[in-house]
């Protein structure tokens, strides 16, 4: 069982490689990563379509003035992003290494943020109903496991507030077996979480709290991406990526059903 004082000294070590980089090297804005997805040498190149899908759903209403939340922010690229975009931001996460990284580069963008390092399941320095928007990407799979994680993340946001994940989608049991015969053969630390993988069964824990959920999956077959992981600077292995991609357009067009097999999806829901 993978306790939260494991999952944070795992973090913080991974997230520790940011700190020593120069500033220069942590400004974000939306140029950054803009450029970011479009370069295959970067790690966002692999999710560029469920990133740019993600910041679509975050720009559905205005960004500026809002209130909103990185929840388990990470480096925090799309706090610090909302936040040149003029939203009043605050990061969260339970590394401390990952908030003084989400500290820097806010400073390094010439903006300002709060950061808060914290057990998901016990916010109480965060108000009730503050927030008007939650942003998690790959974290609300780490912080179910944690008992009144969903309860605090409700209590948190404002009546009609936003949620906004970007998750890896567990609808497809052979992907699902794929997945975990890939950690056990690379030898993938027990803290990455990927015990547990968002479905729809999954996504029941929300419903006490949040309504009009609606769930956009993508990559069908181009989740075969993976398989191409730190080749994506050779043209053969892009072009590999945007045929299947195309592929997967027309097969989900056509057999609208299997989108539940997809690899990737943005979760939207609103608070009640």
């Amino acid at each position: 069982m993978v306790t939260s004082d494991r999952e944070r000294e795992f973090y913080d070590s991974r997230y520790a490689q940011f700190l020593a980089l120069p500033d220069h090297a942590l400004r974000l804005d939306r140029r950054v990563i803009e450029g970011n997805l479009d370069n295959p040498a970067h790690p966002f190149y692999e999710r560029r379509g469920l990133y740019r899908a993600s910041m679509r759903a975050l720009e559905t209403e205005p960004l500026a003035g809002k209130a909103v939340l990185d929840y388990g922010c990470g480096p925090a690229d799309f706090g610090i992003w909302m936040a040149t975009e003029g939203a009043s931001v605050t990061l969260l996460d339970l590394s401390p290494a990952a908030i003084e990284v989400g500290l820097r580069r806010a400073q390094a963008s010439d903006v300002r943020v709060r950061g808060v390092a914290a057990d998901a399941s016990r916010l109480q320095m965060l108000g009730d109903a503050e927030f008007d928007l939650v942003f998690a990407c790959a974290a609300l799979h780490h912080t179910l496991k944690y008992p009144g994680a969903v309860e605090e993340l409700a209590r948190i946001m404002k009546p009609g507030a936003r949620l906004v994940l970007c998750e890896t989608w567990g609808g497809n049991p052979l992907l699902n077996v794929a997945r975990k015969l890939h950690a056990a053969a690379i030898g993938e630390a027990e803290e990455q979480g990927e015990d547990i993988i968002m479905s729809r069964k999954v996504l029941q824990a929300l419903d006490p709290y949040f309504g009009d959920l609606r769930v956009e999956t993508r990559n069908l077959l181009a989740m075969s991406k993976r398989l191409l992981r730190g080749r994506f600077a050779k043209a053969w292995a892009r072009e590999v990526v945007r045929g299947l991609e195309l592929v997967d357009g027309v097969v989900l067009a056509v057999m609208p059903f299997l989108r539940n097999w997809c690899g990737e999806a943005v979760i939207t829901a609103r608070r009640k």
